[in-house]
Order: C-alpha cells, then sequence, then structure tokens
C-alpha cells in the first residue's frame, strides 16, 4: 500500500515538473506542441517524454504544404514539334498514254492506240519533314525522287486499225526513267477522339511526275493500205490487200523512238483514323480527289511530220485520284522515330484534249476528247524522323 507521506512526496515532485516543462516549452516548443503524457507506475511517478512525442507534435503543429506532382508529359506531347529526316522505298506501277477514236466509226473500245509504260521494281529515296502540333494536329512534307537513268521495266505500243478485231499494229521497247517525282504536302485537324483512336480530316497535294525513254526490242505490224478518205479505224478488206500481223519486226531494234513524261497534279480531302500508344502508332489514311494530268509524248521515228518527228501533248482534268496507305510507327527515343508505310494509288482513266504538234511548218492540231491517261501504283518505304530543338 502507497502510504500518505509517499503520496504526498509525489504530488510535490509533480507539481515541479510540470513547473519547470512549461518555462521549457515556453521557449523551445513549436506554439501548437501537444504536452507529454505522464506514464505512471506502481511504485513510481516519473514523467518522461518520449522522442516519438517531439516528433508526431512537430508534425501536428507544422502547418500542411502544397505537394507539386509534375504531371507525366503524355505520347503526343512528346512528339509535339519539327520532325525531319530521310525516306527509302520501292514502288512497282504502270502509266497508260491513250489515244481515243472520235472519229464516230463504231469500234471495239474507242481506242486508236494505247501505250503501257512500267515502273518496275523502281528504288526511291527523299525528305520528310512533319510538324506535330500538341493537340495531334499535323502538318507533312515529302519529296521522293528516284534514280535517272534506271532500267524501270517495258513499254508495249498498240494500235487498232480495225473495227472488227483486237489490235494491229503493236511493238515492245525496254525503258529507262529520265525522271521521276513525287511530292506530298498535307495539314490535317483532330475531328473526333476516344481514347486512344483519334480521327483525323485533312487537306492535302499530291504530286507525281515520271519520264521515260525507250529503246525498241520487238514489233508486229500489219499491212494497212491508206487511201483518200479513209477512216480509221475501219473494217477489214481483203480486196485493199489489208493484212493482219503479218508484218514482223518492222521497227529497228535498239534505237530510240519514243521519249514520254506523264504528271498529275492532285488537290485532295484526307481522312485519318489512328490508335497511339506511347511508343507505337498505327494509322489508315484514305484520299481522293480531282485531277489535272498532263502528258508529252515525243515520237521520233515519224519523220512524216518532221525531221525531228512529231509531239504529242494530253491535257486532261477529272480523275479521281485515289490512294491509300497502312502506316507503323515506332518511338525509339524521344527524339527517333521509325515508321514502315505500304500505300497504294490509282488514277480512273480520264479524257481529254490532245494536241499534236508537227517539227515542220505545218500548223499544230487538237482534238476535243481524243487524248486520254491514267495510272496507277503500289509501293512500300520507311522514314527515319529526327526531333529538331527541345
Amino acid at each position: 500500500m502507497v502510504s500518505d507521506q509517499q503520496l504526498l512526496r509525489c504530488l510535490a515532485l509533480l507539481m515541479l515538473l510540470v513547473e519547470i516543462g512549461a518555462q521549457e516549452g515556453t521557449a523551445a516548443k513549436p506554439e501548437h506542441q501537444a504536452a507529454p503524457l505522464a506514464l505512471q507506475g506502481n511504485s513510481w511517478c516519473a514523467i518522461t517524454p518520449y522522442p516519438q512525442q517531439n516528433e508526431a507534435a512537430e508534425f501536428i503543429a507544422s502547418p500542411p504544404r502544397q505537394v507539386e506532382l509534375e504531371e507525366p508529359a503524355t505520347s503526343q506531347q512528346s512528339k509535339a514539334g519539327w520532325w525531319i529526316g530521310s525516306t527509302g522505298g520501292i514502288i512497282w506501277g504502270r502509266a497508260r498514254e491513250i489515244v481515243f477514236d472520235n472519229s464516230g466509226v463504231q469500234n471495239q473500245n474507242d481506242y486508236l492506240s494505247e501505250l503501257l509504260w512500267d515502273l518496275k521494281h523502281t528504288p526511291l529515296f527523299g525528305i520528310k519533314s512533319d510538324w506535330r502540333g500538341k493537340r495531334a494536329n499535323h502538318l507533312r512534307m515529302e519529296l521522293s525522287f528516284a534514280i535517272p537513268n534506271m532500267p524501270v521495266g517495258e513499254m508495249e505500243d498498240y494500235d487498232w486499225f480495225y473495227t472488227d478485231r483486237d489490235w494491229s499494229h503493236w511493238s515492245l521497247s525496254r525503258v529507262r526513267l529520265r525522271w521521276g517525282f513525287i511530292l506530298d504536302v498535307s495539314y490535317e485537324e483532330v475531328l473526333a477522339s476516344s481514347g486512344f483512336f483519334k480521327l483525323k480530316l485533312g487537306l492535302g497535294y499530291h504530286m507525281d511526275w515520271w519520264g521515260w525513254k525507250d529503246k525498241i526490242e520487238d514489233s508486229l505490224y500489219s499491212s494497212f493500205v491508206r487511201r483518200i478518205n479513209r477512216k480509221i479505224p475501219d473494217k477489214f478488206s481483203s480486196v485493199l490487200k489489208d493484212g493482219f500481223r503479218d508484218r514482223a519486226d518492222v521497227l529497228s531494234r535498239g534505237i530510240n523512238g519514243i521519249n514520254y513524261f506523264a504528271m498529275y497534279h492532285a488537290p485532295l480531302l484526307t481522312v485519318r483514323g489512328s490508335f497511339e500508344w506511347d511508343v507505337i502508332a498505327l494509322s489508315v489514311l484514305g484520299r481522293v480527289g480531282p485531277v489535272l494530268g498532263i502528258g508529252k509524248d515525243h515520237h521520233l521515228l515519224r519523220t512524216e511530220f518532221g525531221p525531228d518527228g512529231v509531239f504529242f501533248y494530253d491535257i486532261v482534268f477529272g480523275g479521281p485520284w485515289v490512294d491509300t496507305s497502312l502506316e507503323i510507327e515506332f518511338k525509339i527515343t524521344h527524339r527517333f522515330l521509325l515508321s514502315f508505310r505500304g500505300e497504294y494509288a490509282w488514277l480512273n482513266e480520264t479524257r481529254g484534249f490532245s494536241i499534236m504538234v508537227p517539227t515542220n511548218e505545218k500548223p499544230a492540231s487538237a482534238g476535243r476528247k481524243k487524248g486520254g491517261l491514267a495510272f496507277r501504283r503500289v509501293g512500300v518505304n520507311v522514314f527515319a524522323l529526327w526531333k529538331l530543338g527541345q
């Protein structure tokens, strides 16, 4: 049992400790620090504050602090800015140059002549520049070019002189490129988005420009007897000693018979659907628009029109031009992108004006809806892009 004398001693000691603690707390402790709690035992009454009590009191007394967390940059924000790089790829395609029959004579396909110019295994190189906004808006500029004088396949030239059968004249040539360019400029804005998916709408301009030269390899003609006022195409006539595919090797082999270029200009409406994650983006693009097509054909062997042959100019407008592509992009680092693209382009057969310009002193002549152009190609490309600035 605790005696009354011991109890009084403990109370006196307690009062003394409280007085000393109050004096020290006024000088050293924060304003809101809580007083330490007393511990009591059965045989002693000393009060000793814990170190943890001081730490807790300092935390409670200190005012709340604003903790600012830096928001991580999104994938689009990290890609925003100017990107520039190199491109490489290969294409396969064919350009068609057509002369239509507008004489009124009924024919199988309305063709007087058709020339098919190959683009086989044609390598392309170029540069690409992208401006990417923080809202995922996008300005793209791309120029690709082919290597001049590269062999790119064949050219076949067909003529229809008879109305009741297939082609009557044919020649085959090996062809090389004089030049080749593809130019694209487009701007896209986000129309709708949901999660990682974005639907973009834009406007663009596209140009394909190709030039060829041939060397004749083979030919097969028909004996067509010309006479005054005879229309072409015409019925086959054995009375006039017309023949059908009876003259082989008419043209000398190994000589340059025709030089040709075709240029296609197209303002385009673009629609792109894309999934854009942190390091990978997958997009599908579709574009469509009208075409202004210009073709120039130089027949060097048609010396009946002058010493340098004759020029044919075709000017068409219409189309449409349609192309589509599938692209996958990899973000290698925050400053380097690598992407792969497969694409297909097609120009519908389009009729227009044809102008014939002899190289002698005879005047030029023009025919409405007499000339025509068509084109298609497929290709694969790889792009390496570096980000400029910070």
